[in-house]
């Protein structure tokens, strides 16, 4: 018997087991301060016309930093990659990213760990072709779906470059304009525009629709109308820039929209297209924009809206609410709100407002990358968060006209991030 009455072997195993305990505790105290543990939401929930509504306080729980670790690049002056004007950028379900190019109207294939696997499409009209593309989406049926604006229209190709019918949009009076495409396991979801006459005038209604992979409409979630013309149009950017590029669809088929451009408010809708819940942070403060920022919109908008002739736009003098919206794979919706892309603290590439599935708002997330969320595109796939390097520029020398300035920078790069974040409960 040993001094201490314990056989070599047990104390052995008792060492084993108190470091066990000793590291087990050590993790319960480091990821508590990521907010691990449960945490007690302040906000409130009152109904109004039988519907819940989640107002938030403006301070979330808690909050993470969390530093990205870099898994690739692609891009750039030494690679052999080049791109155009990047559009989109869509995962399967094998981890392989599918790149949207828009100026060179093709889309690059990449492994998970950012190999080149092959281009897929090219420019014209023909089998397998497609032109003047801005979305993309990966289909239930295996095909992508490729979304021109004007006329609306819907490519379709397979993700070996495979030549596929059009997607089959109903038919309707009017013109129809297609925006943005989104997918999941057994829908497409397309926020578009049909425009008509009626009484003389001319009317846009934007819309976001639910659809099999035939067309066949499955759910209609909102809609909006706006009196328009060709030519001496006045616009207003808080009416221009609305809903159809501010919403997100879960894997479960529900659907939020932040259809104000004020106000910090979004719709959750049920797969059926009933309104489900409103998430609402009613302390919430606008960003000013400074004049420059207020100058560079006006040229973005400008050039946007250079088809109609003898116009005029009124830009903002604030930044949207809510810049972009993301459901995660555990169902949780991440906001990217004004100030967490224009008034972030330093250091911060963009902070995160995550809210749990009951609208709650769980805590802010601190992305911790090099790059600029103003300049730089983000997209958060799966467990993968994708920086696109001076995007914005991008866009703004494709405008033309006397955006020249804007051109000329680096060549874009892709950088691909493993994204982990702690689970977090709320009470």
């Amino acid at each position: 018997m040993s001094p201490t009455g314990i056989l070599p072997t047990h104390r052995a195993k008792r060492e084993k087991i108190m470091k066990t305990k000793t590291l087990w505790i050590a993790l319960v105290v480091t990821f508590a301060s990521y907010g691990l543990v449960s945490a007690e939401w302040s906000g409130q929930q009152v109904e109004e016309n039988g519907v819940p509504h989640l107002k938030n306080s403006e301070k979330a729980v808690t909050s993470v930093r969390v530093e990205l670790e870099e898994l690739w690049e692609r891009g750039g002056e030494d690679d052999d990659v080049l791109f155009g004007r990047l559009s989109q950028l869509v995962q399967d379900a094998d981890g392989n990213l599918y790149v949207l190019d828009s100026q060179l109207s093709e889309i690059q294939v990449f492994s998970p760990s950012g190999e080149f696997l092959r281009t897929v499409g090219r420019e014209g009209e023909g089998p397998g072709e497609f032109a003047a593309v801005s979305d993309m989406y990966l289909a239930p049926n295996g095909l992508l779906g490729l979304l021109r604006v004007f006329p609306g229209r819907i490519y379709q190709i397979g993700t070996d470059g495979a030549p596929a019918d059009f997607f089959a949009l109903p038919e309707t009076e009017g013109f129809q304009l297609v925006f943005v495409g989104r997918a999941t396991a057994d829908r497409i979801l397309i926020a578009g525009a049909i425009q008509t006459r009626e009484n003389g005038k001319q009317i846009q209604t934007s819309y976001i629709k639910a659809f099999n992979v035939d067309g066949n409409e499955l759910a209609h979630f909102c809609d909006q109308a706006e009196e328009t013309q060709f030519g001496g149009m006045k616009f207003d950017e808080k009416k221009f820039s609305d809903f159809v590029r501010r919403w997100a669809v879960a894997g479960d088929g529900r659907v939020a929209v932040a259809m104000e451009f004020d106000d910090y408010t979004i719709d959750v809708y049920n797969p059926d297209g009933t309104l489900d819940r409103v998430i609402e942070r009613p302390e919430h403060e606008p960003v000013a924009r400074t004049g420059e920022q207020k100058d560079r919109f006006q040229k973005f908008f400008s050039g946007i809206t250079r088809w109609n002739p003898n116009s005029t736009f009124e830009v903002s003098d604030t930044h949207a609410a809510v810049a972009r919206l993301w459901f995660r794979d555990n169902g949780n919706l991440w906001v990217l709100p004004n100030r967490g892309q224009w008034a972030q603290e330093d250091g911060v590439f963009a902070s995160i407002d995550e809210y749990d599935r009951e609208g709650r708002v769980m805590r802010r997330v601190d992305i911790i990358v090099e790059g600029d969320a103003i300049e730089d595109g983000v997209y958060f796939l799966g467990d993968r968060m994708y920086r696109v390097t001076d995007l914005f520029s991008t866009v703004m020398a494709a405008l033309g006209g006397d955006d020249a300035d804007e051109a000329g920078g680096e060549p874009l790069r892709i950088v691909a991030y493993q994204l982990e974040l702690p689970e977090l409960g709320m009470k």
